[in-house]
C-alpha cells in the first residue's frame, strides 16, 4: 500500500476500535423499533429451532428436499442480516436482505410442490409459478400474506435498482456512521415486521402440524408475533 493508503488504514482501525452503536439507544423510537423487531425475529427463530429439532417429522410430512431446507435457513438468515444491518443504521442494506429473504422464502416453499422452482433464474417466472403453486393457495390467508410479501418484494425492488432518490443512500464520512435517522429507521421498521409476520402466518399454517408439536413455551412465542384475527387458523388443528 501506498504511504497515504497505510495512512488512512490506520484511521480506519481506530475507527474500528471505537465503533459503537450504545448512542443509539438513547432515542426512544430506536428503542421502541428495536423491541418490535426482536420480538418478531425471536419468533421466526423459535420457529427455526423447533423445524431443525423435529427435522424427521418435516421430512416425512412435507419435504425430503434438503435444498428445501437449506432455503428455508438461508431466508431466516438473511432476515437476521436485515436486523443486523438495521440496528447499526444501514438502512438499504437492510432493505436488499429483506428482499434476499422473500425469494429464498418463495423459491423454497413453492419447491415443495415444484421443485423445479429451486432452479428458476427467471425472478418473474418464480413468482408466477409460485403465485399458482398449492402451497401458496392452501388457505385464503396463506394466500393473502403471499401477495403480500409479492407487493412488498416489488417494492424493495426499488432500493436494488435504485428507482429513486429516496431508494439512495448518500456517500459520506466515515465517521458519519453508525448514523440513526429517524424516517428510515421507520419505514424499513414497517418493511421488516411485515415481511416477517407474513412469513410466519404461512409458516405455522401451511406446517400446522408441525407447530402443534412443538413445546409450549414455542408456541407461545411464535403466536404472539401473530395478527390477532389469524391466530385462530393456527391455534385450530
Amino acid at each position: 500500500m501506498t504511504r497515504e493508503c497505510n495512512q488512512d488504514f490506520t484511521l480506519l482501525k481506530n475507527y474500528i476500535a471505537d465503533y459503537s452503536i450504545g448512542s443509539n439507544l438513547q432515542q426512544e423510537a430506536y428503542v421502541q423499533h428495536a423491541k418490535q423487531m426482536h420480538k418478531v425475529y425471536f419468533s421466526l427463530l423459535s420457529w427455526h429451532a423447533e423445524y431443525q429439532h423435529q427435522i424427521d417429522f418435516f421430512t416425512d410430512e412435507y419435504s425430503s428436499n434438503n435444498d428445501i431446507l437449506i432455503r428455508l435457513s438461508e431466508a431466516i438468515s438473511d432476515i437476521g442480516s436485515s436486523k443486523f444491518n438495521w440496528l447499526n443504521g444501514s438502512y438499504k442494506a437492510s432493505r436488499v436482505m429483506l428482499r434476499s429473504a422473500i425469494e429464498n422464502f418463495v423459491r423454497a416453499m413453492s419447491a415443495i410442490d415444484d421443485e423445479e422452482q429451486l432452479q428458476e433464474i427467471r425472478v418473474y417466472a418464480l413468482f408466477e409459478n409460485a403465485g399458482d403453486s398449492e402451497v401458496f393457495n392452501s388457505s385464503n390467508t396463506v394466500k393473502n400474506s403471499y401477495i403480500t410479501l409479492h407487493s412488498k418484494y416489488k417494492e424493495l425492488c426499488k432500493d436494488t435498482h435504485t428507482a429513486s432518490n429516496e431508494n439512495m443512500e448518500s456517500v459520506t464520512s466515515l465517521v458519519d456512521y453508525p448514523k440513526y435517522i429517524e424516517a428510515k429507521s421507520t419505514s424499513t421498521k414497517d418493511l421488516f415486521l411485515s415481511v416477517v409476520k407474513n412469513i410466519l402466518a404461512i409458516l405455522c399454517i401451511y406446517f400446522n402440524k408441525l407447530y402443534h408439536k412443538m413445546h409450549h413455551r414455542n408456541k407461545e412465542n411464535i403466536i404472539n408475533s401473530l395478527p390477532t384475527a389469524i391466530r385462530p387458523n393456527v391455534l385450530v388443528p
